[in-house]
């Protein structure tokens, strides 16, 4: 009895050592797999936080040009520069007038010290005076009470016109503050006008590279094109010459392969009745059908030759191999240059899109030139006819201030006031206007109050007359 003992088969250990590693290899693939769709999670989470953060950026600016373009707009309308123009012209005014004010003062400033030389002058002499004199206590209290006064009055107007010129000095330096603020904002608007400007010029000019690489494009597709269509009508009259060549070459093929295989069978050994009589038939038909063949292959050579107009055999094959390898080779060129007018399709539709989109924004920023000018247009309407009001307003009010400069001067004129102060302060330019309406002013309430002190004085002289006229009498 034979026994026969179970080996373990080493295929098998084989396999159960190559499904464990597998089983390994796919436990450590799954937790890769697991850490990388978590790292693409985290990294989706952070892009996506990225993004969202740079969209609020992108948004932030875009409100910022919009502000900044509504800035421009707003500062360089015409309104705006009016505004600028009546503004400098108000500063000139005012400066002149300060000017003017200054050199009053100034001459005030003399007056008052010359007027205090002459008081105490008066005051020496009173005191030399007085002695010798008749006056009496009442008329010399009267006349102190109207001098103090008189200097009250100075000393009131001094502080008067000392204020007004402080505050012209304030409101010239709130000017001047003013005028640097929109000088600063005329340097900012200038730099980001010119900013804008290259943007404009520079995507100009790539849109007019943009054009003409289009324009090449086209033209050359439209070269390729007429290439391609005469390159495709030879390749369509090659492939019919060498269809109907690879036709007759399958034929031959067709024709030896059933040769070969006849005679392969013709060659075995076979043991049969009437050999020799079938093997004569036979080898007369091979016979003639290798004559037929021959002649076939005669006649398809001398066909070869008239269409060659070649006598040489090889030489024919050479030429025909030559040929082939040409016709092979603008296989190649025509496959290649189809694959690059796809290219250059593709790049024309990519460029057409570019320009269908630049032309899009060009609409885009036509129709907001558009409404901006039609807003601009509004607002210049309404401009205008707040400026006919204002002239209008104005026009009355000039004409209202021509008639109380006139009143004033003939006020002026009905007092007697005297001329010579306001021609050593405006020379011959004496005529009354706006800028020395004050110095009539203030010429006609100084000749006011002394025509008041002048009657005070003669009623009270009056009055003493009245009084020591029944004091003489009762002396008598």
């Amino acid at each position: 009895m034979n026994l026969q003992v179970a080996r373990p088969d080493p295929n098998s250990s084989t396999e159960k050592e190559m499904i464990t590693m597998a089983e390994e290899e796919l436990s450590r693939l799954q937790r890769q797999l697991r850490i990388m769709e978590d790292d693409r999670l985290a990294f989706s989470d952070e892009t996506s936080t990225k993004l969202e953060k740079q969209r609020k950026i992108i948004v932030q600016l875009r409100e910022e040009k919009e502000k900044l373009c509504e800035d421009i707009n707003v500062a360089t309308c015409k309104n705006q520069k009016r505004k600028d123009k009546r503004m400098s012209r108000d500063i000139t005014k005012l400066l002149e007038i300060y000017d003017e004010y200054q050199e009053h003062v100034r001459m005030e400033k003399e007056e008052i010290v010359e007027m205090e030389v002459q008081i105490k002058k008066l005051e020496g002499d009173i005191k030399k005076l007085r002695p010798k004199s008749s006056v009496s206590c009442h008329l010399f209290q009267a006349k102190l009470t109207s001098g103090q006064k008189s200097l009250q009055i100075l000393r009131n107007k001094l502080d008067n016109m000392v204020k007004k010129f402080c505050a012209i000095l304030a409101a010239n330096k709130e000017l001047r503050e003013e005028i640097d603020h929109l000088l600063k904002e005329r340097n900012h608007f200038n730099e980001i006008w010119e900013k804008l400007l290259k943007d404009i010029n520079t995507g100009k000019k790539y849109m007019a590279d943009l054009i003409d690489q289009a324009t090449i494009a086209f033209d050359q597709r439209e070269e390729w094109c007429s290439k391609l269509e005469a390159l495709k009508k030879r390749a369509d009259m090659d492939c019919v010459l060498h269809s109907e060549e690879m036709r007759e070459v399958q034929r031959d093929l067709d024709h030896y392969m059933n040769l070969r295989e006849f005679l392969c069978l013709k060659g075995q050994k076979r043991v049969l009745k009437d050999l020799e009589e079938k093997e004569r038939l036979k080898q007369e038909f091979q016979q003639q059908e290798l004559e037929r063949q021959l002649e076939i292959y005669e006649n398809t050579l001398k066909k070869i030759r008239e269409f060659c107009d070649e006598e040489d055999v090889e030489r024919i094959a050479a030429a025909f191999l030559k040929q082939e390898e040409e016709n092979f080779a603008l296989f190649n060129y025509v496959n290649e240059l189809s694959h690059e007018i796809e290219s250059l399709t593709n790049g024309i539709h990519e460029i057409q899109e570019k320009i269908d989109e630049q032309v899009e924004i060009c609409k885009e920023r036509a129709k907001q030139y558009k409404a901006t000018i039609s807003s601009l247009q509004q607002d210049l309407e309404i401009a205008a006819q707040l400026t006919a009001e204002d002239q209008n307003q104005l026009q009355q009010t000039r004409e209202n201030l021509n008639q109380t400069l006139k009143g004033i001067k003939e006020i002026f004129d009905v007092i007697q006031c005297d001329m010579g102060p306001i021609l050593r302060l405006l020379g011959e330019s004496a005529a009354i206007n706006i800028f020395n309406v004050k110095i009539y002013l203030g010429t006609i309430e100084k000749r006011l109050s002394d025509i008041i002190t002048e009657t005070y004085l003669a009623e009270r002289s009056v009055l003493t007359r009245g009084m020591d006229k029944p004091m003489i009498s009762s002396l008598k």
